[in-house]
């Protein structure tokens, strides 16, 4: 996708909008992502929560997908062209509606993550 659709803030709401404006930030990426492995025939949802950012040291707010494969729910990250997305992705909510996101608003400034270094053996 990143030829086609730039990593840029926009104002997207459905698969549409992205393929309508040529750019998308996360929320954009995983709803082009989500459409297209529908019209496949792949049951796929949209995911909504935390992940863990190396570049920021944190965890950021964040959008990806998850597709149904081999009878299991495969966290898919389109923004970071992650195939089979890494532990950090930590889902809130489901949804792509904005009544499916109101709940996410409640968290916003509340929530707390703390990574943890393992100990030393």
């Amino acid at each position: 996708m990143d030829q086609n659709i730039r990593k840029q803030p926009a104002d997207v709401f459905s698969a549409l909008d992205v393929l309508d404006q040529k750019r998308a930030e996360c929320q954009g990426h995983a709803y082009l992502y989500a459409a297209l492995a529908r019209a496949a025939g792949i049951a796929t949802r949209v995911a909504n929560g935390l992940v863990y950012s190396p570049e920021h040291r944190g965890f950021l707010y964040h959008t990806w997908a998850e597709s149904l494969a081999e009878g299991r729910w495969q966290a898919v990250d389109p923004t970071f062209g992650q195939p089979e997305a890494d532990a950090t992705h930590i889902a809130l909510v489901y949804g792509e509606t904005l009544g499916d996101l109101v709940p996410l608003a409640d968290w916003v400034g509340k929530l707390r993550a703390t990574v943890l270094e393992p100990a030393a053996r």
